[in-house]
């Protein structure tokens, strides 16, 4: 049986508290019958007795064993994109806070705050800061532009330097399958974009080649893949497709294989199928970002 200790301060009741020993105030009283309002006795998350661990009440009021939560916040999301429910009280949702817990959150708050700057300054080169989503009393995000970009685009946590970068929108991530963890890498720790980092825009702005055809890609999805719109539009027509079986340049839109032998990009690049980087989409004038 794991070890834990408790706080064991005598509480108004009598009883022993069965907070964490490192707390200024106590817990309630958990003790079956003392204070019958807290619960069914188990905590919310483990359903384990609340004398089988040390308890925490967050600022919101709540009450979870304190390893429980502590593990919550450290396995943090759930699958490759980055999302942050986690983060709240698994009973009201407001955003958990408690002064042992301070270390763990202000280092998940942190990510929060890049994101969120990431994902704010992608909405407003979009042009969608003011769009209906944000405008319309009736709409999910009326006023609140931060929960829009959340939630319309997605970020993800390169395997190579555990820094967080964009990589599509999220409704894509929603019909896929999770990706390997190791084939998340940001345009900055590609070597597909070895060398191709533009000295002025940095990585942000680079523009890659369709997966699948020879066309400019204009949509970044799974957190890997690079799509032009048409093929974006139809992926389940590319995206499942063995590379034997996909055109070779140049290549067409949709798995269509063009006529003749030049490529409409006007440049050798690997084969289809395979990611490619053409330049940096400002100084190339294009519209892509």
């Amino acid at each position: 049986m794991e070890f834990f200790q408790t706080c064991r301060r005598p509480l108004p009741c009598g009883h022993p508290c069965g907070g964490i020993p490192s707390e200024n105030s106590c817990a309630p009283c958990l003790v079956e019958g003392c204070q019958p309002h807290y619960g069914d006795g188990c905590c919310p998350v483990c359903a384990d007795p609340w004398a089988s661990n040390a308890v925490i009440q967050l600022d919101c009021g709540h009450i979870f064993h304190h390893a429980c939560i502590k593990q919550m916040l450290q396995n943090r999301w759930h699958g490759s994109r980055i999302t942050f429910g986690f983060m709240t009280c698994p009973l009201c949702k407001s955003s958990i806070s408690h002064p042992d817990l301070y270390e763990i959150m202000s280092q998940l708050i942190h990510l929060y705050d890049q994101i969120k700057s990431k994902a704010l300054t992608r909405l407003q080169h979009d042009g969608l800061f003011n769009s209906s989503d944000v405008t319309d009393p009736s709409g999910k995000y009326f006023q609140d532009p931060t929960g829009f970009a959340m939630d319309r685009y997605a970020y993800y946590m390169c395997s190579k330097c555990q820094q967080p970068y964009f990589g599509g929108e999220g409704r894509c991530q929603e019909s896929v399958v999770e990706v390997d963890p190791s084939d998340l890498v940001c345009p900055q720790c590609s070597d597909t974009t070895k060398n191709k980092i533009c000295s002025i825009h940095g990585a942000e702005y680079v523009l890659y080649k369709c997966r699948y055809c020879c066309s400019p890609a204009l949509f970044h999805c799974f957190g890997t893949t690079h799509f032009c719109d048409p093929c974006h539009s139809n992926y389940t027509t590319v995206h499942d497709k063995p590379a034997s079986s996909l055109p070779k340049c140049p290549a067409g839109p949709c798995g269509k294989q063009l006529p003749g032998s030049v490529c409409p990009l006007g440049m050798d690049h690997p084969p289809t199928g395979e990611e490619f980087v053409i330049g940096c989409a400002i100084c190339i004038n294009t519209h892509s970002f």
